[in-house]
């Protein structure tokens, strides 16, 4: 009998196995690039490890890719082949099960299965980082962070994979609007776990919603912290060129995107989303990006029919819209609308209702139809938490639809979303500061100017 990290029973059949298992669930929990090498070490080590298969396969399904899918199955039919000549304990039968749910297009159900587990196995990292990382797919925030609540507690600080479980806790309070105590909670995490990305990836975040740019800046400048993980080093490069941009580091943040965000021109969406997202930001601004969107959207042109993941979809369409591939862009929204009547997946038909009138905003706002593009955001902007994400990557669709408003003269509603963005943030957060501020110098509306008076000095000006 052998037992894992966490103490729990794992059905491997020697220790070679134990030790890579082991290897591979604290290089889960970091993000690490060499996640992959020991999976494969661990299956090499004992090919009848049911459990390993399964999360193979979960973890395929995550890069949302339509050709990863056969590899997925492949992985189901392992575990399954495993399981018959070996028994298997409960909580290793969920992970097999939570796969079979999702390739049937049932995601949330996966989540669940995981989450089942976690009742008697409360320190079951695996089923709480996956079930994590599909929630946060499926923008369950609420289902994520009561999750987090449930599990913590069960982590001491000499539970050697404490600090990445409060990493989780920190990303899912910060989700919530729980901002201090996702922020204590995240630089616990980094202190217990040094290797920890998504726990300085939460804390990141609550300095980016607090508006507390410089704080962010030195949070992250130093990328040591992650040079061990995997592509997510691009993204926490990505939350750092958020944080210059706000400081109107133009030139910094150019260089940021070619050495660091796409240094590696890889088609995953993540990496896509990452470019896409701030090339978007830097076109809102006014500031020329060059010849950068091409690359991307000859990344996302290949990547029209995937399917799989409305977020990435979006992203895609962002990506080619940039690079003046109307058509293209057009194809994914009317793909969406189809998907949200007649999609298999419940979660699909959910995420793509909101998902193509963003789709299909963005395109009316590339035209320059920014009353159509408004309207179409605006409509969508009530659901979008359905296509997964963070708060402050579908930012980039709050910042279009504010756009729209402002190009389409109407003023007075982008004062309001403007105001009630600042008060959310407790009154700290440069872009609607800004946005405000500009408003208000055009003679656009005394509410701008109102808005101005209220903020503090820092923020106005």
């Amino acid at each position: 009998m052998f037992h894992d990290l966490s103490g729990d029973r794992i059905s491997v059949g020697n220790d070679a196995a134990r030790l890579a298992w082991n290897e591979t669930l604290e290089a889960v929990m970091a993000h690490a690039a060499a996640t992959p090498e020991h999976l494969a070490r661990t299956l090499a080590a004992d090919p009848k490890f049911a459990m390993a298969y399964a999360a193979k396969g979960l973890m395929l399904l995550s890069l949302a890719r339509s050709e990863l899918v056969a590899a997925a199955q492949d992985c189901l039919r392992s575990a399954r082949a495993a399981m018959a000549v070996r028994p298997v304990t409960p909580r290793e039968a969920a992970v097999v099960e939570a796969l079979d749910l999702w390739l049937t297009e049932r995601p949330r159900l996966a989540a669940l299965k995981l989450e089942s587990m976690l009742s008697a196995y409360p320190r079951d990292v695996l089923a709480l980082k996956l079930s994590h990382g599909i929630r946060f797919m499926l923008g369950d925030q609420g289902e994520m962070l009561a999750c987090l609540e449930r599990v913590a507690p069960h982590f001491g600080e000499g539970h050697p994979l404490a600090g990445f479980v409060a990493g989780c806790h920190a990303f899912a309070l910060e989700e919530r609007g729980y901002y201090v105590r996702a922020e204590h909670c995240g630089r616990r995490a980094v202190e217990l776990a040094p290797r920890d990305a998504w726990g300085r990836h939460a804390v990141a975040h609550v300095l980016e919603m607090t508006g507390r740019v410089d704080e962010g800046v030195a949070w992250l400048e130093d990328g040591r912290h992650w040079s061990h993980a995997n592509n997510f080093r691009f993204h926490m490069t990505w939350h750092l060129a958020l944080f210059r941009l706000e400081r109107g580091e133009t030139r910094e943040v150019l260089t940021l995107y070619d050495e660091g965000i796409r240094a590696e021109q890889t088609d995953d969406y993540r990496d896509i989303a990452n470019g896409a997202a701030l090339l978007a930001r830097l076109d809102l601004a006014g500031i020329d990006v060059g010849t950068r969107w091409e690359e991307l959207a000859d990344l996302a042109g290949n990547r029209i029919s995937d399917g799989r993941l409305v977020f990435a979809d979006l992203h895609y369409a962002v990506a080619l819209l940039g690079a003046g591939r109307e058509k293209a862009a057009e194809a994914i929204a009317r793909s969406l609308s189809q998907d949200s009547l007649s999609h298999a997946s419940l979660e699909r038909r959910e995420a793509a209702r909101s998902g193509a009138l963003a789709a299909f905003g963005l395109v009316a706002f590339h035209e320059r139809d920014y009353g159509e593009a408004a309207r179409l955001l605006g409509a969508a902007r009530g659901g979008l938490l359905a296509i997964g994400g963070s708060h402050a990557q579908r930012d980039l669709f709050e910042q279009a639809y504010i756009e729209s408003l402002i190009r389409s003269g109407a003023y007075d509603r982008a004062c309001h979303v403007l105001s009630a963005r600042l008060e959310r943030r407790g009154g700290n957060n440069p872009f609607a500061g800004r946005q405000l501020a500009r408003l208000a110098s055009s003679g656009a509306g005394r509410a701008a100017g109102l808005a101005v008076a209220a903020m503090p000095l820092a923020i106005a000006h």
